[in-house]
């Protein structure tokens, strides 16, 4: 069945396709009608996500979608099977016709985080499932010492902290380069420094400058590096490297760079597509950062964008959002509720480091729980 009305379609209910549908509705809603696809009827807070795995304080981190969606906007729970520059085929097989479209779907994220489109409506057994297996492990090995997975040791460190001083449970993390987290530009070398010392003198174990390896034969064993005969054995791996952009199917050429990331103009418009009725925003695009730290400028731009494009087609005068595309991003890293390292990137001085208790008290304690609701809504 095909509907065909004036519609602006967003795909993906995270943090960035909530804001956008709701701040087009109340621009455009008396003449458009904005329809949300989502998987569940609950949205996901992924700051503060790695502290599911030793809290089952869902509030902090899942809300009803409903209390964050203005009312006008029509919920599609389904998911995008496939789009081109005309319908979203839906895994219901319902097509429904655009005159924009918004792909908001952001990434594939590995357990122990995961996100909507792995748990749907299941949160709680997801999390209690993975926060099991996280108490019944011996040794747990992370593949990869990004952002998230060091998050995630840090709050494994703090829940942990006794079994591991004594031996009891063990934990690793294999990275590829001599500091944690991406060897990327957003981050310095004395944050990486930092959180590579700290999760180091507290009690992990860090194989750097290493790329783990792994045989079908033997899943819980991980070889230092390709063809290398040195091991490790662990009853839990987590292989976190990096993000997996969540893109529907399609066949539309050059959409995607050669990582899988939708490939945009800074002013969100998808470059591959011709008709310029669909944008992308958040973790799905290849801006080179990910993050929240620019929400507000990212959803008015969009939302400026589109209302242009609606207006005055392939003609209309866009306008760029600031995508951080050089330099030092802002960033807090959390190492458990009470410590954690950061940096802030300053005109003509450079980027700063922030003091640990600053950081501690602005997001290790809460990890901007408080801040959930309003970024969604707002």
């Amino acid at each position: 069945m095909t509907i065909n009305t004036k519609n602006i379609v967003v795909v993906g209910a995270g943090v960035f396709g909530v804001s956008v549908a709701n701040h087009l509705y109340r621009e455009l809603g008396g003449t458009y009608a904005i329809k949300l696809v989502t998987a569940s009827n609950y949205v996901y807070f992924l700051p503060s996500a790695v502290r599911l795995t030793v809290s089952k304080d869902y509030t902090k981190s899942i809300l009803p979608l409903k209390n964050v969606l203005d009312s006008g906007i029509e919920v599609i729970k389904d998911t995008a099977a496939s789009f081109d520059d005309k319908e979203v085929v839906l895994g219901s097989d319902r097509a429904i016709k655009f005159d924009i479209l918004v792909l908001a779907t952001g990434s594939k994220w590995a357990d122990p985080i995961g996100s909507t489109y792995t748990f749907g409506d299941n949160y709680k057994e997801y999390f209690e499932r993975e926060a099991s297996r996280i108490s019944d492990a011996d040794h747990i090995l992370f593949l990869g010492g990004g952002f998230v997975n060091c998050e995630l040791a840090g709050e494994l460190l703090f829940k942990y902290l006794e079994e591991i001083r004594s031996g009891k449970k063990r934990i690793s993390i294999i990275h590829n380069s001599d500091k944690l987290l991406p060897d990327s530009g957003l981050y310095n070398d004395t944050l990486r420094k930092n959180v590579t010392d700290y999760l180091s003198k507290n009690g992990i174990t860090l194989y750097l400058n290493t790329v783990g390896a792994s045989l079908d034969t033997s899943p819980k064993r991980i070889f230092l590096g390709e063809g290398s005969s040195k091991y490790i054995d662990a009853d839990l791996i987590y292989r976190g490297v990096g993000i997996s952009p969540n893109v529907p199917v399609n066949s539309i050429s050059d959409l995607c760079d050669k990582k899988g990331f939708i490939q945009v103009e800074k002013n969100f418009r998808v470059k591959a597509v011709e008709a310029g009725n669909v944008f992308a925003i958040g973790d799905v695009t290849n801006f080179r950062y990910h993050g929240l730290v620019k929400r507000d400028n990212w959803v008015d731009v969009l939302t400026r964008n589109v209302i242009s494009s609606l207006q005055e087609g392939t003609e209309a005068s866009l306008v760029d959002a600031d995508c951080l595309e050089t330099g030092h991003a802002p960033s807090g890293v959390s190492l458990g509720p009470n410590a954690g390292f950061g940096q802030f990137p300053l005109p003509l001085l450079g980027t700063i480091t922030i003091p640990s208790f600053l950081i501690s008290r602005a997001k290790s304690k809460n990890l901007f729980s408080d801040k959930m609701e309003p970024l969604f809504k707002k």
